[in-house]
C-alpha cells in the first residue's frame, strides 16, 4: 500500500507570518507619508510669508502667487530700522529669559516639596497649584491689570515678568510633580542616611534626573512668552517696554498697512525661536533618550 504525504497541520494559534511582514513593512512608508503630508502643511504657510516678504505692496495685494520680477530685500532693512524691532527683540528676550528662570527656580522648589514630601495638606497645595491651569486669562485680566496699575509698574518689562512667570507657575509644577514621582524613593532615603539635607537631596540628586522635564517646561515657557500678544497689550503702551508681538503692530495704520515691511518682520522675529530651536535640538532630544531614571 503506498503511504499518501500529509502536509503537517498548522498549529491552531499561529498567523500567517507572509501578511504580517507585508503589514510591517508598509507601516514605515505610511508614517513617512503622512509626516511629508504634515511638515508640508505646516511650512507652506512659512515659505509663503518669506516669499511675500520679497514683494512690493501691488505685487503682494495684486498678484500675490506670481514670481516677483524684483526682489525686494531692502523691505528687511527698512522693516528693522522703521519699525525699531531690535529694541523690541531685546525686550522679548530679557522678559523671556528671565521669566523661564524664575519659572524654573519656583516651580522646581514648590514641586520637589510637593512630589517628595508627605504632610498634611499636600495635596491641597498640589490642587491649588494646578488649579490655575482652569482660569483663562481673559477672566482675570482686570484684576491683573488693577494689581499691575497699583503697583506703578504699568509700561515696565518688570510687570510682563510678574504675569508671565506667576501664569506659567501652574503648568510647570504639574509637569514636574508627576515627573519626580517616577523617581524612586530609596536614591532620597540613601542620601538622608549619608547625611544629606533636604536642599542637598534638590540639587545633586532631583535636578538632574529631571533635565528633560526641565526642558520640556523652559522651552514652552520660552514660546509662551514670546509669543504672548494680550498681556503686554494689555500693561504696555510704550513703545519703548513693548514685545514683538505688539511692536509688530506698528506697520498697521489705521487706514494702511505696510505689508512689504510687516511680512518682513514677521520673518525677522521668528528668527530667533528658529536658531535657537536649532541650537538646543540635539541636546534635548539627548536629555530625552538618556535622563530617565534606570532601575
Amino acid at each position: 500500500m503506498t503511504a499518501i504525504p500529509t502536509r503537517p497541520a498548522r498549529p491552531a494559534g499561529a498567523a500567517p507570518t507572509r501578511h504580517r511582514g507585508r503589514r510591517a513593512g508598509a507601516a514605515p512608508v505610511v508614517s513617512h507619508v503622512v509626516l511629508v503630508i504634515a511638515s508640508i502643511v505646516v511650512l507652506l504657510p512659512l515659505l509663503f510669508v518669506v516669499f511675500l516678504s520679497f514683494k512690493d505692496i501691488p505685487g503682494i495685494l495684486g498678484t500675490p502667487l506670481s514670481w516677483p520680477d524684483v526682489f525686494h530685500v531692502e523691505n528687511y532693512p527698512n522693516a528693522w530700522n522703521e519699525g525699531d524691532i531690535g529694541r523690541f527683540l531685546a525686550n522679548t528676550i530679557i522678559v523671556a529669559c528671565v521669566t523661564v528662570a524664575a519659572i524654573l527656580a519656583f516651580s522646581s522648589l514648590a514641586a520637589f516639596v510637593i512630589a517628595r514630601y508627605r504632610f498634611t495638606g499636600n495635596q491641597l497645595l498640589y490642587l491649588f497649584f494646578v488649579s490655575g491651569l482652569a482660569l483663562p486669562i481673559q477672566i482675570i485680566a482686570l484684576p491683573i491689570f488693577i494689581l499691575i496699575k497699583n503697583l506703578h509698574l504699568l509700561n515696565t518689562l518688570t510687570s510682563l515678568v510678574i504675569v508671565f512667570a506667576s501664569g506659567g507657575i501652574s503648568y510647570s509644577v504639574f509637569i514636574l510633580v508627576n515627573f519626580m514621582r517616577t523617581i524612586p524613593f530609596e536614591l532620597q532615603e540613601a542620601a538622608v542616611m549619608d547625611g544629606a539635607g533636604p536642599l542637598r537631596i534638590y540639587w545633586h540628586i532631583v535636578l538632574p534626573l529631571i533635565r528633560p522635564a526641565l526642558g520640556i517646561v523652559a522651552i514652552f515657557q520660552f514660546l509662551s512668552a514670546w509669543k504672548e500678544f494680550f498681556l503686554p497689550l494689555l500693561l504696555v503702551q510704550d513703545p519703548s517696554s513693548m514685545t514683538v508681538p505688539v511692536g509688530i503692530l506698528s506697520f498697521v495704520g489705521e487706514h494702511s498697512t505696510e505689508w512689504q515691511l510687516l511680512l518682513a518682520g514677521l520673518v525677522i522675529i521668528s528668527l530667533p525661536t528658529l536658531i535657537g530651536f536649532l541650537l538646543v535640538a540635539k541636546q534635548f532630544r539627548r536629555n530625552l533618550v538618556g535622563g530617565g531614571v534606570k532601575a
